[in-house]
């Protein structure tokens, strides 16, 4: 089996389409990498919650309860790019 190699656009595809089958008021289909998620009320304390445990399963990655707050948890965009520091191969290998 082939170690999955994660890209940024990836990882949003990923994430995008977790929330859309998983959280009802993620199904519109105006959302994207900067849909408000906890603003507009995607996400509430719960589903947060939620999403780390998906990304930790999905991502193979350990979330710091510091790193769950507006700072990563504002859109997919930020979500993503949170994800894709810690899954990015380390310097020199590609």
């Amino acid at each position: 089996m082939t170690e999955q190699r994660w890209n940024e656009h990836s990882i949003l595809a990923e994430i995008r389409g977790y929330i859309v089958a998983s959280f009802r008021d993620g199904r519109g289909q105006g959302i994207d990498a900067l849909t408000p998620l906890v603003a507009s009320g995607i996400l509430d304390s719960a589903g947060v919650l939620q999403v780390v445990e998906f990304l930790e399963r999905r991502f193979h990655i350990q979330i710091a309860d510091e790193e769950v707050g507006l700072a990563n948890f504002h859109c997919i965009g930020a979500l993503a790019r949170m994800v894709a520091g810690k899954v990015a191969p380390p310097p020199g290998e590609t």
